[in-house]
Formats: structure tokens, sequence, C-alpha cells
């Protein structure tokens, strides 16, 4: 099973990676080679820079990880000195059911229009389509995908691991679906939908598709 000891998210000036203290380094950068390796068409050009966080890395340390990076993707790594390390811990309110959380923002992608049969939009981090995605069309995020109208092509959220990615749309009906590396196809038979947004996420490594319906 997949572990969360490596995280990317896109955020509006950089790609963090995040590293987990807790886990043994030798193990945590074969993870991170693997991640790397799985994300490289994504990774590979981007133009802002690369800061890693969340573990305090010795000199040593830090350059293994830098050169894991430059070699697997060819990014180079900035350091990153946590200013705000003795401010007190920020506090996190208990969840509400119903809502779904772990999903950061970071960096989205907009495409207004339908996405016809061929077309494919590819980014890395959320993807906002305002229109249908036609059969034969193709969506690819690292983070969430949200069509304002008719699923009906390929999607792919959460395409670098993230299992805390959704699929949103008006009308969710699409030719294949899938979330980090969770699969799953729609129902041979037709399925009646109602005038209801629908979500699709995963839950125990399966994907569930239920109506979007908010707390009031």
């Amino acid at each position: 099973m997949e572990s969360g000891n490596v995280t990317f998210k896109g955020m509006k000036d950089a790609l963090i990676i995040m590293l987990n203290p807790e886990q043994d380094f030798n193990l945590l950068i074969d993870e991170l080679g693997s991640k790397l390796q799985a994300s490289v068409n994504f990774l590979k050009g981007i133009n802002y820079p690369v800061k890693v966080k969340g573990r305090e890395l010795t000199e040593d340390e830090f350059n293994i990880v830098a050169r894991k990076i430059k070699d697997t993707v060819g990014l180079d790594v900035s350091r990153h000195e946590d200013k705000d390390k003795d401010k007190p811990a920020k506090v996190t309110e208990t969840p509400i059911k119903g809502y779904f959380y772990g999903i950061d923002e970071g960096m989205t992608k907009y495409y207004r229009g339908t996405l016809r049969s061929g077309q494919l939009i590819k980014y890395h981090g959320n993807i906002v389509v305002i229109g249908d995605a036609n059969p034969g069309s193709e969506i690819v995020a690292s983070g969430n995908v949200i069509v304002m109208g008719t699923l009906r092509g390929i999607v792919h959220a959460g395409a670098t691991g993230n299992k805390d990615a959704v699929v949103v749309a008006f009308s969710l009906n699409p030719t294949q679906l899938r979330i980090a590396d969770v699969i799953t196809r729609p129902p041979e038979e037709k399925v009646t939908r109602s005038a209801m947004p629908e979500i699709a996420y995963i839950k125990d490594d399966m994907v569930y598709i239920e109506y979007y319906l908010p707390n009031k």
C-alpha cells in the first residue's frame, strides 16, 4: 500500500516536496525516487522553485535529496529554512461529516469550452473545465478535477499519487475514472442520473461515487 511519507504539493509560487520526519532516511529516499519517476512527465521542465519541507535535513542528507531530484527530473532544489518553526502550531478544527479534507488548493488550470474527442488537458495541479468533457477526451491532473458540466471522457486525478484528490462534475459518467493508482469504470448498464453534482473519491483503496450534498 502506498504510504504518505513523500507528498508533492503545488503552491502558487513553488513545488513543495514534503518528507515525513519519522521515516528512516534511506527508505524515504527510495520512496522519493519512486514517486519522482512516476511523476517525471509532470515535473520535467517546470519553471518554478522546488523546496523540500517537513524534515530537518543535515547538509549531507539535503545533498542526497537534491541529487535524487536533479538526476530524476532535472530540477534544482532550494534549501528551505522554516522561519515560522518557533510560532505556535495552528489548531485544526474537527472535520465536519460530509466534507472532504486533506486537499490543498494549490495551482489550478482553467479551461473554458467543450473538450472534444482526442483532446487532452494535463496539468501539475488542479484542473477546472467550464464545459463538458466528451467521450474520447482526457483530463490528467496531479490534483483535483472539476468539470462544470458532463464528464464522459477519461479522467485521472491525483496522478502523482495523491489519494486525497477528488473528481467532481455536474454529471459524472466517464469512460474511465482514476484517482492515484485506483481505477474504476462505469457499469455496462445505462445509469439514470439526477440533476445533482457528483463526487468521486477514494476510501479503503476503492473509488466511491456519490451525490455531493454539502451540509446545510
